[in-house]
Protein backbone atom coordinates (compact mmCIF):
# COMPACT_ATOMS: atom_id res chain seq x y z
CA UNK A 1 0.00 0.00 0.00
CA UNK A 2 1.69 3.28 -1.02
CA UNK A 3 1.43 6.40 1.12
CA UNK A 4 -0.06 9.80 -0.23
CA UNK A 5 0.03 12.30 2.47
CA UNK A 6 -0.09 15.16 0.37
CA UNK A 7 -0.79 15.66 -3.97
CA UNK A 8 0.17 19.36 -4.89
CA UNK A 9 0.61 20.57 -7.90
CA UNK A 10 2.11 23.88 -7.85
CA UNK A 11 1.82 25.50 -11.65
CA UNK A 12 4.55 28.39 -12.59
CA UNK A 13 2.15 31.53 -12.41
CA UNK A 14 1.84 30.05 -8.28
CA UNK A 15 5.17 29.35 -7.32
CA UNK A 16 5.59 33.06 -9.12
CA UNK A 17 3.00 34.17 -7.28
CA UNK A 18 4.51 32.95 -3.84
CA UNK A 19 7.68 34.27 -4.28
CA UNK A 20 6.97 37.40 -4.99
CA UNK A 21 4.47 37.72 -1.79
CA UNK A 22 8.11 36.46 -0.05
CA UNK A 23 9.63 38.80 -1.49
CA UNK A 24 7.53 41.62 -0.63
CA UNK A 25 7.44 40.13 2.79
CA UNK A 26 11.37 40.20 2.69
CA UNK A 27 11.03 43.67 2.01
CA UNK A 28 8.53 45.33 3.89
CA UNK A 29 11.21 43.41 6.98
CA UNK A 30 13.97 44.76 5.69
CA UNK A 31 14.06 47.10 9.02
CA UNK A 32 13.90 44.19 11.03
CA UNK A 33 16.59 43.30 13.57
CA UNK A 34 18.90 39.83 12.33
CA UNK A 35 20.70 38.61 15.65
CA UNK A 36 23.65 36.53 15.79
CA UNK A 37 24.01 33.76 17.59
CA UNK A 38 26.05 34.88 20.41
CA UNK A 39 23.47 38.04 20.67
CA UNK A 40 20.29 35.40 21.09
CA UNK A 41 22.10 33.71 23.64
CA UNK A 42 23.52 36.82 25.46
CA UNK A 43 20.07 38.59 25.42
CA UNK A 44 17.86 39.14 28.68
CA UNK A 45 14.46 37.22 27.61
CA UNK A 46 11.09 39.19 28.29
CA UNK A 47 9.22 35.75 28.76
CA UNK A 48 5.66 34.75 30.13
CA UNK A 49 7.33 34.82 33.59
CA UNK A 50 9.46 38.67 33.18
CA UNK A 51 6.12 39.79 31.34
CA UNK A 52 3.90 40.83 34.49
CA UNK A 53 7.51 42.33 35.95
CA UNK A 54 8.32 44.30 33.06
CA UNK A 55 4.74 45.66 32.08
CA UNK A 56 4.12 46.70 35.94
CA UNK A 57 7.44 48.14 36.66
CA UNK A 58 7.19 50.15 33.01
CA UNK A 59 3.89 51.70 34.41
CA UNK A 60 5.44 53.03 37.71
CA UNK A 61 7.90 54.59 36.20
CA UNK A 62 5.33 56.38 33.38
CA UNK A 63 3.59 57.57 36.69
CA UNK A 64 6.90 58.97 37.85
CA UNK A 65 8.93 60.25 35.79
CA UNK A 66 10.80 62.57 37.97
CA UNK A 67 12.26 59.56 39.59
CA UNK A 68 14.33 58.69 36.48
CA UNK A 69 17.68 60.48 35.15
CA UNK A 70 16.77 63.17 32.78
CA UNK A 71 18.58 61.00 30.03
CA UNK A 72 15.75 57.68 30.50
CA UNK A 73 14.17 57.81 27.29
CA UNK A 74 11.00 56.62 27.79
CA UNK A 75 9.66 57.33 24.37
CA UNK A 76 11.83 54.99 23.06
CA UNK A 77 10.13 51.92 25.93
CA UNK A 78 6.63 53.77 24.83
CA UNK A 79 7.77 52.37 21.19
CA UNK A 80 9.26 49.36 21.96
CA UNK A 81 5.97 48.37 23.99
CA UNK A 82 3.94 49.50 20.70
CA UNK A 83 6.38 47.60 18.29
CA UNK A 84 6.18 44.40 20.47
CA UNK A 85 2.72 43.87 20.85
CA UNK A 86 2.42 44.49 16.64
CA UNK A 87 5.07 42.05 15.96
CA UNK A 88 4.20 38.79 18.67
CA UNK A 89 0.61 38.50 16.43
CA UNK A 90 2.35 39.01 13.39
CA UNK A 91 5.36 36.19 14.50
CA UNK A 92 2.30 33.98 15.52
CA UNK A 93 1.06 33.66 11.69
CA UNK A 94 4.16 33.38 10.24
CA UNK A 95 5.31 30.60 12.22
CA UNK A 96 2.14 28.96 11.60
CA UNK A 97 2.66 29.52 8.16
CA UNK A 98 6.17 28.07 8.33
CA UNK A 99 5.50 25.17 9.91
CA UNK A 100 2.93 24.39 6.92
CA UNK A 101 5.39 24.59 4.89
CA UNK A 102 7.59 22.77 6.79
CA UNK A 103 5.22 19.98 7.23
CA UNK A 104 4.47 19.75 3.68
CA UNK A 105 8.00 19.62 2.57
CA UNK A 106 8.41 16.66 5.00
CA UNK A 107 4.87 14.91 3.77
CA UNK A 108 6.62 15.19 0.32
CA UNK A 109 9.48 13.71 1.09
CA UNK A 110 7.92 11.12 3.25
CA UNK A 111 5.65 9.90 0.19
CA UNK A 112 8.44 10.23 -1.73
CA UNK A 113 10.85 8.18 0.38
CA UNK A 114 8.49 5.49 1.14
CA UNK A 115 7.40 4.91 -2.52
CA UNK A 116 11.20 4.40 -3.13
CA UNK A 117 11.34 1.98 -0.28
CA UNK A 118 8.76 -0.14 -1.79
CA UNK A 119 10.22 0.06 -5.32
CA UNK A 120 13.70 -1.10 -3.33
CA UNK A 121 11.31 -3.73 -1.62
CA UNK A 122 9.89 -5.30 -5.43
CA UNK A 123 13.28 -5.27 -7.18
CA UNK A 124 14.74 -7.04 -4.34
CA UNK A 125 11.87 -9.39 -3.87
CA UNK A 126 12.03 -10.29 -7.62
CA UNK A 127 15.11 -11.02 -7.19
CA UNK A 128 17.34 -10.00 -10.24
CA UNK A 129 16.78 -7.91 -13.15
CA UNK A 130 17.98 -4.44 -14.62
CA UNK A 131 16.46 -2.67 -11.94
CA UNK A 132 17.75 -4.40 -8.93
CA UNK A 133 21.13 -4.05 -10.80
CA UNK A 134 20.52 0.07 -11.36
CA UNK A 135 19.78 -0.22 -7.83
CA UNK A 136 22.26 -1.65 -6.47
CA UNK A 137 24.60 1.10 -8.25
CA UNK A 138 22.35 4.33 -7.25
CA UNK A 139 21.30 3.26 -3.71
CA UNK A 140 24.56 1.75 -2.77
CA UNK A 141 25.53 5.59 -0.94
CA UNK A 142 22.55 4.70 0.97
CA UNK A 143 22.58 1.59 1.70
CA UNK A 144 26.28 0.31 2.11
CA UNK A 145 26.93 -3.00 2.66
CA UNK A 146 22.73 -3.28 4.59
CA UNK A 147 21.36 -4.60 1.45
CA UNK A 148 22.88 -3.92 -1.77
CA UNK A 149 25.92 -5.18 -1.09
CA UNK A 150 24.52 -8.81 -1.77
CA UNK A 151 24.26 -10.40 -4.59
CA UNK A 152 20.77 -11.02 -5.54
CA UNK A 153 21.37 -14.86 -5.36
CA UNK A 154 22.64 -14.52 -1.50
CA UNK A 155 20.22 -15.34 0.95
CA UNK A 156 18.37 -11.83 2.21
CA UNK A 157 15.23 -10.75 2.57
Amino acid sequence: MSQNLISLTLSADRLAAIDAAVTALEKELDDFVELSVAQRRELLKLGPKNQAFCSATIEVMERNPGALPADFDMDAIREDRIALGQVRPLLSRLRMLVTRVQDTEMALGSDLYKAALAGYRFAKATGSGAMLDELRIEASPRFGSQGFGKKAGDSAA
